[in-house]
Parts: structure tokens; C-alpha cells; sequence
């Protein structure tokens, strides 16, 4: 292993790490923070397998809440239902969307990036009139409540913050990693020519496939933990906007990079927390969107940003020795 792809996977771990620590520090004097941290890990795992099957792949799927709420709904029903324990639940809360979007997966991604993105949001609709309707399991239009917290984490915040960013760490981890290696390179082939990728042995629908599969698994995951951590699910909690927001996060933080995703969820966030209403945050939002796609086509932690920086901080010195150019008091 070059040192190269030693840093460029241990670098965002420790960055996570820093973050982790960073609001953990806060939260001990505003509380209220460890929610807000728990927000942001929440979508930062729905995000980074997104950003990876977005950005490595170039498929774009907005069934992320879709696939989260299956997870929510499976580990709801089983653990007040049928009496399982939180844990047996996880298994079936992780496998379940992972396995039903491997089955679909393939006649799905052969379609255009705009098709992909009407079919999958479709496919959420349609999760959520299923739950609507299956009154006996789900509860209906009611919902779930009663779903107990996770054993050892409680309701302590502190406690759920520590496990959502152990999970996210983990699986940034994994994100770095499968960038460098062999099936990453390929990943990236048939993002810029899936025919090419192809002749060169590439089994682009099982690698495509399989990266689907694994993002509606870590998915379920997050549903799985978000059920026991606010104890209540109903068919409106992870509805058809939250895939949507998730894009958003993607494209805004930066879809090919393993950080960008958590960039892009930490502003969301703070953003919806800070900003009076909806409107305001959907001006803004809207605002930012476009300026992000027109000049930053990749999202703020992106290669363009870097170069962008790069001559920002280099020009500032230039100027200071220019004659005539003064930027400090004599």
C-alpha cells in the first residue's frame, strides 16, 4: 500500500474522529447539541452511500429514505410486535432492503440518470402506501409507537451520539477503502463509459447491482437505529422528502469525495436549525443549490473548490508584493 492510499483513507477518519470529538465537547456544555450531532450522523449515513453509488458510480437513486424506512418498519414490527430483541431485529432490518433492492436492481440501473431518479422516488411512494394500507403490521396512517431505545444506549444522548458516529466512521472507512481499490477503479470506469468498462471485463451489472444492494442496506441500518432512537415509526417519518434532502447533501457537500456527504448533511442541519421557517430554508436552500451546480458542478469538497481555494490563498501574497498594494497598516 503506497503511502498516497494510506492518507487518503486514514484522513478522513481522523477528520470524523475530530468532528465526533468536537460536538461531544459541545454537547457537554449545550446539551442540546448531542441532538443536533445525532441529526447530522443520521444523514451522514443515508448520505455516503449515496455519494458513493452517485458519485463513484454515476447512478442516481432517491430511495435512500425509502429503503431507511423498510429498515425502520422492519425492526418497529418485529421488536413490539413479535417480541425480538433489538439486535436479532437489525440483521432482518439491514438485510431486508438490501436484498429487495439487489432484486431490483438490475432492469433499474440500465436506465438514464433522470429515469433512474423518477423510478426510485417512485419506488418510495409506493413503500409508503404499503405501509399506509398494511393496518395489521404497521399500524396504518397511526404508525408504531412504543419501539423500545437500544440496550446500553437508552435515551442518553451522549450515548447515541458516540454510536451514529461510530457507524458513520466505519462506514467512511469502507468508502475510502473500496475508492482505491480494483472494483473502485472499475466503479469509476463505468461512471465515464459504461461500454468501455464492459470490454475490459467489467461486470458493470453486478458491480452496479451490488453497490445498490449495499446502499439500501446501510440505509435500513440507519432506519434501524433511527426507530429505536425516537421510539415511534409511522409511514410519514422518512417520507419521500427525505430522499430528496439526502441528494441535496450529496450534490452540495460533494459527490466524489468521501467527505462531501457529511459536509453536506452537517449544513443541512445547521441550516434547517438556524433558518426561520420553511420558505426561507427552501430560498436558501434553492439559492445555494444553483450556485453550487453552476460553478462547483461536483459540490463544495471537490476538486474545483481546491483549485479555487488554492488560487485564492496564493493571490493574497502576490498582491502584498505588488508596488502599490497594500493590505496591512504601515
Amino acid at each position: 500500500m503506497t503511502r498516497s492510499v494510506r492518507l487518503s483513507r486514514i484522513s478522513p477518519v481522523l477528520i470524523i474522529i475530530g468532528i465526533a470529538i468536537s460536538l461531544a465537547i459541545a454537547g457537554q456544555v449545550k446539551p442540546s447539541i448531542y441532538a443536533t450531532s445525532v441529526t447530522i450522523g443520521f444523514f451522514s449515513l443515508l448520505a455516503l452511500p449515496l455519494g458513493l453509488l452517485y458519485g463513484q458510480g454515476g447512478a442516481i437513486s432517491l430511495a435512500q429514505g425509502g429503503f431507511a424506512a423498510v429498515g425502520a418498519f422492519t425492526t418497529a414490527i418485529l421488536t413490539v410486535k413479535f417480541g425480538w430483541s433489538p439486535f436479532a431485529s437489525l440483521v432482518v432490518s439491514v438485510g431486508l432492503p438490501a436484498i429487495l433492492a439487489f432484486a431490483i436492481a438490475r432492469p433499474l440501473l440500465r436506465l438514464p440518470e433522470l429515469s433512474l431518479a423518477l423510478v426510485t422516488i417512485s419506488l418510495v411512494m409506493i413503500f409508503k402506501v404499503v405501509f399506509e394500507r398494511a393496518e395489521q403490521l404497521t399500524g396504518g396512517y397511526n404508525g408504531i409507537t412504543g419501539i423500545a431505545p437500544l440496550p446500553i444506549i437508552g435515551v442518553e444522548r451522549s450515548y447515541a451520539h458516540w454510536t451514529i458516529w461510530t457507524a458513520v466512521l466505519v462506514v467512511a472507512y469502507c468508502y475510502a477503502s473500496y475508492v482505491e481499490s480494483g472494483r473502485g477503479r472499475a466503479l469509476n470506469a463505468i461512471r465515464v463509459d459504461r461500454l468501455l468498462a464492459e470490454s475490459t471485463g467489467t461486470n458493470v451489472a453486478f458491480e452496479l447491482s451490488s453497490l445498490f444492494s449495499l446502499s439500501a442496506g446501510i440505509a435500513g441500518l440507519a432506519g434501524w437505529f433511527y426507530a429505536h432512537y425516537i421510539g415511534f415509526m409511522a409511514p410519514d417519518s422518512l417520507d419521500p422528502t427525505l430522499s430528496a434532502n439526502i441528494l441535496f447533501m450529496v450534490v452540495l457537500g460533494g459527490r466524489k469525495s468521501v467527505l462531501g456527504p457529511i459536509v453536506g448533511a452537517s449544513l443541512f442541519t445547521l441550516a434547517s436549525d438556524l433558518l426561520p421557517g420553511t420558505v426561507t430554508q427552501g430560498m436558501i436552500f434553492g439559492f445555494l443549490l444553483i450556485v453550487i451546480l453552476v460553478f462547483f458542478p461536483d459540490g463544495i469538497v471537490s476538486p474545483g473548490m481546491m483549485r479555487w481555494t488554492r488560487r485564492r490563498t496564493t493571490a493574497i501574497p502576490e498582491a502584498k508584493n505588488r508596488p502599490g498594494v497594500r493590505l496591512e497598516r504601515a
